[in-house]
């Protein structure tokens, strides 16, 4: 069994991310700065963004925090100034949203949609344009590149639908000629589905969904579920099971998440080039 780690694979972005900074330096007297807003006081919200505030800061990206309670119009404002501010060149919005602050999302401008996930923003990925893509999505598929892991007319099985992961990776897999099918909650004997693939990704946030047994001995599984038990990060794959029969696999922590952490640093300086340079 190969472990694919991702911390090697983050450290490579993180370096082309931190040279290009450089560079940036070099043509403009600014450098990119990523707004993160937050409504409610989730604190799992806030500790994500204090982890994106510290890398940030390691690659030379501003950052700034902006925390809303019991003023949803004053928040959805605040996204449609943060548009128009040019000093401002990425935009994120912590979720959980309430109920009536969902649709607040497609109020960020898809230039500065470093999360990929507006509907302007996927349209442009599923029609195959270029644009700002899903962080996780982009992750899964910079683990399997940096690996040497052959895609072209291999069967890819997507666990999960979601527009932030499951639809991006499982788009991204076809694009690159791989056959995908996406499972999900209501998929009729999903062991077999599972079984019958080479590359598995694991989204579909269930912590040991995917037992060893649903698994060959050829699987490539990428993991990217994020679940706590018993305050424990694991993924939606029984890792200690699984690692011992399949040929490659993600851990949990230390693999896809590690890498999404650097791929929304890297989108946040796409952002900020195509508003300053490539616009120009």
């Amino acid at each position: 069994m190969q472990e694919l780690n991702g911390k090697p694979v983050a450290a490579k972005i993180k370096a082309a991310v931190q040279a290009e900074l450089q560079q940036i330096k070099k043509t403009l007297s600014k450098q990119p700065n990523l707004l993160v807003l937050q409504y409610g006081n989730d604190q799992a919200s806030k500790t994500y963004a204090n982890r994106i505030e510290k890398n940030c800061q390691e690659v030379g990206i501003n950052f700034s925090y902006e925390q809303f309670n019991k003023n949803p119009d004053g928040f959805k404002q605040r996204i449609r100034t943060a548009n128009l501010d040019p000093e401002i060149s990425a935009i994120m919005i912590q979720q959980p949203l309430t109920d009536n602050l969902k649709n607040s999302l497609e109020l960020i401008s898809p230039s500065k949609d470093v999360e990929g996930i507006t509907s302007a923003s996927l349209g442009k990925l599923f029609t195959g344009l270029s644009g700002l893509k899903p962080c996780t999505a982009e992750a899964c598929l910079e683990i399997i590149n940096y690996y040497g892991i052959k895609v072209t007319g291999k069967k890819a099985a997507v666990i999960g639908r979601s527009n932030i992961v499951g639809k991006p990776i499982a788009m991204l897999l076809q694009q690159a000629d791989a056959t995908v099918t996406i499972c999900h909650s209501k998929t009729k004997n999903l062991a077999a589905e599972i079984k019958a693939a080479e590359i598995i990704i694991a989204a579909a946030g269930k912590a040991a969904l995917i037992t060893a047994e649903m698994l060959s001995s050829n699987s490539i599984v990428i993991d990217v579920g994020t679940n706590f038990v018993q305050g424990k990060l694991v993924g939606d794959v029984d890792y200690l099971n699984a690692s011992r029969k399949v040929s490659k696999i993600t851990p949990v922590p230390g693999g896809v998440g590690t890498v999404t952490n650097q791929v929304l640093m890297r989108n946040i300086v796409k952002a900020f080039k195509n508003i300053n340079l490539n616009n120009k």
